[in-house]
């Protein structure tokens, strides 16, 4: 009982929004899914009852499209994909030569480079955090990707950082989906598109599928894959915006 309690303490600081992972900075394509009106905003000035009633609307689409967006992601990208490799890497977390032919693999079949980018930064910002916490192997792999031997892709990142933590592998799973959840709903508020209310209804509505997916095996790492062509066409798209909040 101790030790499941000080997995699941242990996955809850890993979660939080609060811990300086470095993933705030990466909306995952939705910044540009909003300024290509694929998540419109209104305007909420309008002050007749027949406008106000039509804006309470707009805003429930917003919120419908936002839990859309994170479905997609949860179901079509980390699910199937990332948490295969995060799986390989609990069980692979004192083979460093296994972790690094993880990493590669990622690399490999990550095709958009924005988000190629995107999970080997947020990974690397997690295992910096990590060294200087003084977690068990975090140093060590930071130097592996230092001199250019690895990419530090988030996932493997993940699953050596948090089996070193003593986390428990499905309390690893549990943070890393919670997490990714909480960063595109943050990204939705700090964009505009819902406010904090309506962030909180988005999670709560997520939990039947996230509690769905936990309780399925993860595929193997050999058959991961993913299939979320409209946001990655987004995230390649980001660059060539005029004004950018996220790196992504």
């Amino acid at each position: 009982m101790t030790l499941s309690l000080s997995s699941c303490l242990s996955a809850l600081q890993q979660a939080d929004s609060f811990f300086p992972s470095g993933a705030g900075a990466w909306s995952w394509g939705l910044e540009t899914l909003m300024a290509d009106a694929r998540l419109e905003t209104h305007d909420t000035s309008a002050q007749d009852p027949a406008a106000r009633r039509r804006l309470r609307g707009a805003r429930h689409d917003r919120s419908a499209r936002v839990r859309a967006f994170v479905e997609d992601q949860l179901r079509h990208r980390w699910a199937s994909f990332d948490r295969a490799f995060l799986h390989a890497a609990w069980h692979r977390a004192d083979d460093l030569p296994a972790l690094l032919e993880l990493d590669a693999q990622i690399e490999a079949l990550t095709l958009a480079q924005e988000l190629r980018l995107g999970s080997s930064r947020v990974g690397q910002s997690l295992l910096g955090v990590h060294s200087q916490l003084d977690t068990p192997g975090a140093t060590q792999y930071l130097q592996q990707v230092t001199a250019g031997l690895a990419s530090g892709h988030l996932p493997v990142v993940q699953g050596l950082l948090w089996r070193q933590l003593g986390m428990q592998c499905e309390h690893c799973h549990l943070a890393a989906a919670y997490g990714l959840c909480t960063g595109l709903v943050s990204a939705a508020l700090r964009l505009g598109l819902i406010g904090h209310l309506d962030a909180q209804r988005v999670l709560t509505d997520i939990h039947p599928l996230l509690l769905e997916l936990l309780t399925e095996n993860p595929p193997d790492f050999n058959d991961a894959t993913s299939f979320t062509p409209m946001a990655e066409i987004a995230v390649m798209r980001h660059e060539t915006q005029a004004l950018r909040l996220f790196a992504n």
